[in-house]
């Protein structure tokens, strides 16, 4: 029956216990909002009196007091009481409390408390407590308690927040902090702040060694101070005020930090230290060249410069010495490290090929890149070799090439040689090695081919190379121009000689109407000479003319003379039955006596010139007349001269053509002894031709021969020749013959492959017989006509 009466004891515990949990939150409220509104009174009062010691130790000691009285209030008594550690509001105080909030428990739950407390306790009293329990068991007491009730204390909390709150907005917040401070430290003296403040305001005291640095100051306060005075190393100076309140002052030449403080109007600010940092900078720089070994120039060493110009490929070192510096780098397209070989000292190397601009800058822990200098190196470029070559072709044989060249380099030469190679070859050069100078200029002769062993009938190529002394470049070459030469054969190089002779002999028939026409002069100034006692401005002019006409022949005729003798010693070198017979001698000896004759001449004509303004007319009149027989002469002997070139041509010709014709009939009888798959109708129809060329010369000489005065025995054997022709046709008819007759015989070649006995049919046919026969027959009659005697008898 009691356990309507235990739930009801149970309710009002909690509601005790919730009862007192609401105090405790009550009194937190309260602490905090009147705790921290006294400290802000109490940091207030010093903030603005400045108290002494003695009076911050009351105020700190009555601050702690009060805050502890507060704790104890709203803290620990209701923490206590919650904890039971402290006795509280019993039943009955509990349940009038709740009375009050739940008007329908009104004196009931008291009435059950009184009636639980009586002594005299009977069955109907239990009864009468358990069915009034039972009515207050479903009212909740613990809602008697209302925690939202505390909001209301929050505003007393909100009052000191927005004292701090507005004071950090404004700035002021110090006044809290430094009041705060001020009361904790009771026991420090403190001195009342000052008027204004003293404000550094760059943005760091690091000043550059050897540099000026400017201080820039601020003062901030109730009062701007019209003057301030710097302070270091015990000496004082003004600072110069750019606007108000604001100061400036420059340390020049700074080498070490300093400390230094600030004073104006009584009020001294704290000590600030400026500090030296130390820059790198170069203290000597010098620039080491070293020459390409080839251009053969001193070495040299230049100092604080870093522009120069210099040849390509030399080397250039750098050394740098430098102070309160940690690394040297080299600016550029490449790059080039500096190594630190002892303590400040620095070096790089670098060899040079192109024009560079660069800059070197040092730099240490606290600066990079301070020092930055910049240079410029220009390379000039070596060269490659020039060369310049002449040819002249040689007027005696027209065969050999001269040449005269000068080849230059701007710092040495180092060979220089001769490339020729066959056209159809271009591959198979050959060289030769030409001396040459090792200076830079040199100049040298050559000619072509020289000794040099050639083909006959082949087209070379040549071309000079010469190279340099750049071994960096490995030996750079220039080439002359490519000359093409051409090696005659024995046989053209007789057909030139005797197209010159032929050319010679014309050249020489001409002149003779020029000396005709200078005998028809000659008599003309003759005969104004001797009808005229002194001759005026044009019969001098006429004769002038005449002398200047009379030597232009005399040096045509000397060219003659030499070519005829040049041409003479080239006719066949190797000795022949013609050159032992007295025809070349007597040739020679005229051309000598011609020569003589025309130095006489010449002689003659100086002496006319130079007598033509003389008086002596008699003199005069008689070198005129010999000067007309000496022409006469001339031109009998010129006559004479030409005859007997002409018949030592018609001579040289028949020599050659004999030769030709041994040649042919070695080539015919060769011929007749070859193998089938080699004599053939295009071989033979080859040898035909060049018998009739042959006889077309001969036919041609034969003219020449009849033009001479006293023609030579030239006899042409045209019976031989007609027989010879016939041969060769027959011949070639017969190997025609042949051809035909192995093309029909291919279809049945498997048939009749083997002759009787079993070997191979290797006897020639009947029309191989006949070819053959026909060829040495006429080999042999060619062989007969070139033995010939006529030519051995002149």
């Amino acid at each position: 029956m009691a356990e309507h009466f235990k739930r009801i004891q149970s309710k009002l515990e909690q509601f005790v216990k919730r009862y007192y949990t609401n105090e405790l939150l009550k009194g937190a409220i309260l602490f905090f909002a009147i705790g921290l509104l006294y400290l802000i009174a109490t940091l207030l009062v010093e903030y603005v009196l400045w108290l002494s010691p003695t009076a911050r130790t009351v105020l700190f000691w009555v601050f702690v007091a009060v805050e502890v009285s507060l704790f104890a209030k709203f803290i620990v008594f209701p923490l206590a009481k919650l904890l039971k550690l402290r006795k509280g509001i019993n039943n009955q105080e509990a349940s009038q409390l709740i009375g009050n909030h739940f008007p329908e428990v009104s004196d009931k739950l008291l009435n059950v408390l009184q009636l639980k407390q009586n002594k005299h306790s009977s069955e109907l009293l239990e009864a009468s407590i358990e069915q009034k329990s039972a009515e207050l068991r479903p009212i909740p007491f613990k809602l008697a308690v209302n925690f939202n009730k505390n909001v209301t204390y929050l505003k007393y909390a909100a009052i000191p927040i927005a004292i701090l709150v507005v004071s950090f907005m404004t700035g002021k917040i110090n006044w809290f902090s430094d009041s705060y401070e001020r009361v904790v430290n009771y026991t420090v003296a403190y001195e009342p702040p000052a008027p204004f403040d003293f404000f550094v305001i760059n943005e760091n005291l690091k000043a550059l060694e050897t540099k000026d640095f400017k201080v820039e100051i601020r003062t901030a306060g109730a009062i701007i101070p019209e003057n301030a005075q710097i302070h270091f190393k015990g000496q004082s100076f003004f600072l110069q005020q750019s606007r108000p309140g604001q100061f400036e002052y420059t340390f020049s030449n700074l080498k070490e930090g300093l400390s230094f403080n600030l004073s104006a109007n009584g009020v001294v600010s704290k000590a600030y230290r400026i500090e030296v940092i130390k820059v790198p900078t170069l203290v000597n720089f010098d620039m080491a060249l070293e020459y390409p070994a080839y251009i053969k120039r001193k070495d040299e060493l230049l100092k604080s410069t870093g522009n120069t110009t210099l040849p390509e490929g030399t080397k250039v070192t750098w050394t740098v010495r430098a102070q309160s510096t940690d690394e040297v780098a080299f600016y550029a397209k490449d790059t080039v490290k500096f190594e630190e070989i002892s303590e400040g000292k620095f070096e790089a190397s670098k060899r040079m090929f192109r024009t560079t601009d660069y800059s070197i800058s040092t730099s240490n822990s606290a600066l990079k890149d301070y020092e930055n200098l910049a240079f410029s190196i220009s390379v000039i470029k070596d060269n490659y070799p020039e060369m310049n070559v002449k040819m002249e072709i040689d007027s005696l044989d027209n065969q050999s090439l001269y040449f005269f060249g000068q080849v230059s380099d701007d710092y040495g030469l180092s060979k220089l040689r001769l490339v020729y190679y066959p056209i159809k070859t271009p591959r198979n050069k050959q060289y030769v090695v030409m001396p040459v100078s090792s200076s830079n200029f040199d100049e040298f002769v050559s000619a072509f081919p020289n000794q040099l062993f050639l083909e006959e009938g082949t087209q070379y190529e040549l071309y000079f190379e010469v190279f340099d002394n750049d071994a960096i470049h490995n030996y750079k070459s220039s080439r002359s121009s490519v000359f093409s030469y051409r090696k005659l054969t024995e046989k053209e190089v007789e057909e030139k000689q005797l197209n010159v002779q032929n050319e010679t002999i014309k050249d020489i028939s001409k002149t003779f109407d020029k000396l005709k026409k200078q005998d028809k002069v000659l008599k003309e100034i003759s005969k104004t000479q001797k009808e005229k006692r002194e001759l005026n401005f044009n019969d001098k002019k006429k004769f002038e003319n005449f002398i200047e006409r009379q030597k232009e022949q005399e040096q045509l005729m000397k060219r003659f003379n030499k070519k005829l003798k040049e041409n003479i010693k080239e006719f066949q070198k190797e000795e022949t039955p013609f050159e032992k017979d007295k025809f070349k001698e007597e040739l020679e000896k005229r051309l000598e006596e011609n020569e003589n004759q025309l130095k006489k001449d010449e002689k003659l004509l100086e002496e006319l010139q130079k007598m033509k303004d003389k008086i002596n007319k008699e003199e005069f009149t008689q070198k005129l007349e010999e000067l007309a027989k000496q022409n006469k002469n001339k031109e009998r002997s010129l006559k004479q001269l030409l005859e007997l070139t002409k018949r030592f041509y018609v001579a040289k010709k028949a020599e050659k053509l004999l030769d030709d014709l041994s040649k042919l009939a070695e080539q015919q009888e060769q011929l007749s002894e070859k193998s089938k798959a080699e004599n053939t109708v295009k071989a033979q129809e080859e040898l035909n031709k060049k018998f009739i060329d042959f006889q077309e010369e001969m036919n041609a000489l034969e003219k020449d021969n009849k033009a001479l005065k006293k023609p030579m025995n030239l006899p042409q054997d045209k019976l031989t020749e007609a027989e010879i022709r016939e041969d060769q046709k027959a011949a070639t008819e017969a190997l025609e013959a042949e051809e035909q007759e192995g093309q029909k015989g291919e279809v049945n070649s498997d048939d009749k492959e083997e002759s009787q006995d079993g070997g191979p049919q290797n006897k020639p046919t009947g029309t191989q017989e006949k070819a053959k026969s026909k060829q040495k027959q006429a080999a042999k009659k060619m062989k007969k006509m070139r033995g010939w005697k006529y030519l051995q008898t002149l």
